[in-house]
């Protein structure tokens, strides 16, 4: 009988044996930590996670309804066993809603539905166990090594098959009825030794009493090691390559992006990534020291290329923070890299979730969202600075009866109140990303061509500036106003808290790229006129007058052109201080033409 006639295992003591080049077996599973669990993994499916935790059970319902991706092993699903391809939610278990005495143990079913071709490559799977016997292990083994089962010269079947069958009439029936495995006694005795030495421990761990304490990840590494040695031929395992996923996010039909660790290069990891992931992979990164990474697209017909993902890491990257003269994410449509001088400090779940960003920002309906929820944010704020304006009392507030008129303005409370609570927000959304949202200085120098346009506009004398009786109660608070406070509370508002919401997803300007109008600087325009028209219907002494005389329109038309430019300066400059700078001087180039309003 091939394969089990002499049994390739060291049966006495069992410890990792050389391989025909004096080698030991490679390690080739892993415990890591994901979230709140930590999983068990093989580095020949790392799309695979199998977890166990001592008495975990679910409901036969919950079982039904699982995620996508579920195997329930031995007891965990309270139900009867069952294959739902539909769903790829599998229980494989003898105690539920069966004939035990007639159900084939788990390890039999498990290895039944891999010799049928269950290809488990093509999405994320989670492997459930509640205690590691050596039924539930053997599931395990052979569902990490699924791709192996069928490759006659890759593992010992026969050997497996008769392991398999004598380990499951022993769990299903008992010990006493191991003979209904009709396998030759010389064999059957052979892997009888087998099983009492892969068993050695637990035996051990339970007449000590010590068997729940147990790290059941730990132990079921140990006796999947001494499988792979039982199992596997020698030599097959020579030319194996670790390759270590450390990120994967799925992008659109049926692709993802991956982040692994290998010590191959990129070219020579291709056929290896081909063997794992078949023909799903997208784009992969490769770390191949701890901040240096080769991106490399591996589906030609992805409908954006790396281009686009250059952009969108540059834009995330600290190292980077989409500056000039610096080490930048780059190289070809189809290979490239992390910045050469400093790596990248993005960590891999980062680099994934940018690749996701360039797919999904096409996404029309991601926009419109985006753009809402940058709406609803800043009209709370200004909501929230008008009705301070229109109960603004600061001498009252600070007990200080002899504080100037100028102070009293609602203007200035409008603007200080706008300011304050932009201020808080940015607080909150900017602070691991503050150059997303403008917070560094100016970098190139071409955004100064947009200086005219701002110019231009102060010169109509549509811009807001104060009102005659603060110049006349204190001319210097008044400039001060004009040019700090009115600029500064609208451009952090507008082409910073606003614009940098919205850039989350979409593409935007550099100081290196074309000019174009890109959609936080039309979505932050928009909003920004609205802001004005609103504010200055809601302040006016007489809001029908300022509705209907035609003002109201002029000032909203100059603030959406002004938007607009000041959104391009921002982007170019990729600062905030231009475009409060040339705020200002269009404020000031209106009060200079005509005075104040």
């Amino acid at each position: 009988m091939e394969d089990t006639d002499q049994v390739p295992f060291v049966v006495e003591n069992v410890t990792l044996k050389p391989d025909a080049t004096g080698h030991v077996f490679p390690d080739r599973y892993a415990i890591k930590e994901i979230g709140a669990d930590r999983v068990l993994t093989c580095l020949e499916a790392p799309n695979l996670q199998v977890i166990i935790k001592a008495g975990l059970t679910v409901t036969a319902s919950a079982a039904r309804k699982a995620p996508p991706g579920t195997i329930y092993l031995d007891g965990v699903a309270q139900a009867e066993p069952f294959l739902d391809h539909d769903k790829q939610v599998y229980n494989l278990d003898h105690h539920e809603g069966c004939v035990r005495t007639f159900t084939l143990a788990t390890c039999e079913q498990a290895l039944i539905v891999c010799v049928k071709g269950l290809d488990l490559r093509d999405r994320e799977w989670k492997i459930f166990a509640n205690e590691p016997d050596l039924d539930t292990i053997l599931a395990i083994w052979i569902i990490l090594n699924h791709q192996r089962i069928n490759n006659r010269d890759a593992i010992h079947r026969r050997s497996l098959f008769a392991l398999v069958r004598l380990e499951g009439i022993i769990d299903a029936l008992g010990l006493e009825l191991r003979e209904l495995s009709g396998l030759p006694a010389d064999l059957l005795n052979k892997l009888m030794r087998i099983i009492d030495r892969l068993r050695a421990e637990e035996l051990e761990l339970k007449k000590a009493g010590d068997w729940i304490k147990t790290d059941f990840l730990d132990y079921t590494v140990g006796v999947l090691r001494k499988l792979d040695q039982f199992l596997i031929k020698l030599g097959e395992l020579e030319n194996f390559k670790g390759v270590e996923e450390l990120a994967r996010i799925e992008l659109t039909n049926n692709r993802i992006a991956v982040v692994v660790a290998s010590d191959l290069g990129i070219y020579e990891l291709e056929p290896h990534l081909t063997k794992l992931y078949g023909n799903r992979l997208g784009w992969v990164a490769l770390r191949k020291g701890r901040n240096d990474y080769t991106l490399r697209q591996m589906d030609l017909f992805m409908p954006v290329n790396l281009g686009d993902v250059y952009q969108r890491l540059n834009f995330m990257d600290p190292a980077v923070k989409g500056r000039i003269n610096v080490s930048r994410w780059g190289g070809s449509g189809d290979i490239g890299g992390s910045p050469r001088d400093c790596g990248t400090r993005l960590h891999p779940g980062e680099i994934v979730s940018a690749c996701r960003d360039i797919i999904e920002k096409r996404s029309d309906i991601r926009h419109v969202k985006r753009f809402l929820a940058s709406a609803a944010y800043s009209m709370l704020i200004v909501i929230a600075a008008i009705a301070t304006a229109q109960n603004w009392e600061p001498a009252r507030w600070l007990d200080r009866e002899a504080l100037g008129e100028v102070y009293r303005s609602p203007v200035v409370g409008f603007h200080t109140a706008l300011l304050f609570f932009t201020f808080i927000l940015l607080g909150i959304v900017a602070w691991r990303r503050p150059w997303q949202f403008g917070m560094m200085l100016p970098v190139g120098k071409d955004w100064w061509r947009l200086l005219p346009m701002a110019i231009i506009c102060g010169f109509t004398g549509d811009i807001l500036v104060p009102a005659k009786m603060i110049f006349a109660a204190d001319p210097v608070v008044a400039w001060t106003i004009a040019l700090v406070l009115i600029p500064l509370s609208l451009e952090l508002l507008f082409r910073s808290l606003v614009h940098g919401m919205m850039a989350q997803l979409a593409t935007i300007q550099d100081c290196e790229s074309r000019w174009f109008f890109s959609g936080p600087t039309i979505g932050s325009a928009l909003l920004y006129a609205a802001t004005i028209g609103f504010q200055m219907a809601m302040m006016a002494d007489q809001p029908m007058v300022i509705l209907t005389n035609g003002i109201l329109i002029k000032y909203i038309t100059v603030a959406a052109i002004f938007g607009l430019a000041a959104g391009m300066i921002r982007e170019r400059s990729h600062s905030i201080l231009p475009a409060w700078l040339f705020h200002a001087a269009a404020v000031a180039t209106s009060l200079v033409a005509y005075g104040p309003a």
